[in-house]
């Protein structure tokens, strides 16, 4: 999966608590560079099923793509699911800081 536009740190965290949550036991493996909101530098998260290590600040991107990339290796978890998820709780906290 891909995003263009940085993300906050609340959805990525709201969004890989539910996927934990709801799906961690069809989640084999998940690995990914973040663009984060308010911060220049990218972040590394990976995790299998339940166990997530923590996320590492990186010092820069390592190319001129700066956009979220996500990969995902599951059974029975379709992206899309989560990729709905990321964007419905990225609408929502947009919503809130406009309110």
């Amino acid at each position: 999966m891909t995003f263009d536009e940085p993300m906050s740190w609340s959805t990525v965290a709201a969004a890989f608590d539910a996927l934990v949550t709801y799906r961690g036991p069809d989640l084999l493996r998940m690995k990914g560079i973040l663009n984060v909101k308010d911060t220049d530098k990218p972040v590394v998260i990976h995790g299998v099923q339940h166990v997530f290590h923590p996320p590492t600040w990186l010092g820069a991107w390592p190319d001129e793509d700066h956009s979220t990339r996500i990969v995902v290796i599951s059974q029975g978890l379709e992206a899309r699911w989560l990729q709905d998820l990321l964007e419905v709780l990225e609408e929502e906290v947009k919503a809130c800081s406009t309110s």
